[in-house]
Formats: C-alpha cells, sequence, structure tokens
C-alpha cells in the first residue's frame, strides 16, 4: 500500500527538521576562563572575586561551580594566564623568522616584528590587560612565572642561534616587559591607541636591542 502524497510530505518534514544542528554548548570551565580574563582586564585582580567571575560567565554559573574545575581563584587566574600567553606567543613564534632576513636592516626587522606584536595587543585588549595586571599583581605565583617562562623560553632558544654567545633569555624578558609597559596604558584606556602609541613602544624596543648588542 502506497503512502499518501501528505503522509510523505510529513514524513520529509520530520526528516529536514531532525537534521539541523544543534548548537555546540561551551563548557563551564571555558566559560569562566573567558569571564575572569574580562573582569581581571576591567577591575583588576583584587576586584576579581569568584562572584563577579561568575556573574560575567553568565549560562546560570555560580561562584561554587569554579571549584568543582578548578581549585580555587588563583588556579583559574593561572590557567587563563597560561592560555592566553600560549596565544600571545604563538602570534609572536609566527613571525620570528624575520629576524633572520639579512636583506633587510635590524631596524626593518624589528619594526615588521613589533607591528605584529603591536597589532594583536591593540585588537585583545581585554586579554592584553589581564595579563600585564595578573603578572603584576601578588596573586602571580612562583608557580606562574615558572609556567610563564616554559612559554617564552623556546623564542630564547631560536634566538640564540642567530645572537651566539649573548644572553638572549634576559633579552626576551626585557622586550616583553619594554612591550608591557608600552601597551598598557592603550589596552587600559589610559591612552589613544594610534601611530604615536606604537612608535613611543616601538622606539624603547630599539633602544633596549641596540644597547644590548653594544651598539
Amino acid at each position: 500500500m502506497t503512502n499518501s502524497p501528505a503522509k510523505a510530505k510529513s514524513s520529509k518534514k520530520r526528516k529536514k527538521k531532525s537534521a539541523v544542528q544543534r548548537p555546540v554548548k561551551t563548557r563551564p570551565d571555558e566559560l569562566l576562563l573567558a569571564a575572569v580574563v574580562r573582569v581581571v582586564a576591567k577591575r583588576g585582580v583584587e576586584g576579581a572575586s569568584t562572584r563577579a567571575i561568575a556573574a560575567e560567565a553568565g549560562g546560570g554559573i555560580t561562584d561554587t561551580v569554579i571549584y568543582r574545575y578548578f581549585a580555587g581563584k588563583d588556579e583559574l587566574l593561572h590557567q587563563a594566564f597560561l592560555r592566553e600567553s600560549n596565544a600571545f606567543m604563538a602570534e609572536v613564534g609566527r613571525l620570528f623568522s624575520v629576524l633572520w632576513e639579512t636583506n633587510l636592516s635590524r631596524e626593518h626587522r624589528l619594526r615588521f616584528l613589533w607591528h605584529t606584536i603591536w597589532t594583536w595587543l591593540t585588537h585583545h585588549p581585554a586579554e592584553s590587560a589581564f595579563m600585564i595586571r595578573y603578572y603584576y599583581s601578588a596573586s602571580f605565583t612562583p608557580a606562574a612565572m615558572a609556567d610563564y617562562h616554559k612559554i617564552w623560553q623556546p623564542l630564547a632558544d631560536r634566538l640564540s642561534e642567530l645572537l651566539p654567545g649573548k644572553d638572549t633569555e634576559a633579552l626576551v624578558f626585557m622586550a616583553l616587559e619594554t612591550t608591557a609597559a608600552a601597551n598598557y596604558p592603550v589596552c587600559t584606556g589610559w591612552r589613544e591607541d594610534g601611530a604615536a602609541a606604537s612608535e613611543y613602544g616601538f622606539r624603547r624596543l630599539m633602544g633596549l636591542v641596540n644597547e644590548f648588542l653594544n651598539d
């Protein structure tokens, strides 16, 4: 016995409906990692209470949920910092090879790398403010420093190939400090982003490199 046209049409509708994909739900721990970045960027580490972080995360998350995924606020801060630092260092490392372009002057090589770094930082103001504020806070533990060192150490190792005999670990560390100092007023809204702010930061970096290489 054949199906009637009405039944066939109804069957097609049911099949079409079942083919619609439901949106993937973001995990609570990922919501919390993103939330702590935004809260610290706006309020600083001291103003980032577990209740404020949970409220920022949304999705019905309460501050007690934090302890299901993290040992506490300190671990949440630590893990968020590692995530954002890895993203930032990946961007730096992506174009790090420009420093080996011998057909360009040192200034041109550094300027190209600086522009890449500055663009990333100014397009991620909350992430930048979070990293700097956490790094310079009392909550930044020796364990967090050790993990941070592991993240940027590969850049220092690569740079030692270009500058044998130089303390490239110290150079990378000081370059990161210089970059943070130049970017902080911008990512926190104290100073407008623009050519002047970028040039100020670049000149500080250029001066550091020239002094380090005794030029």
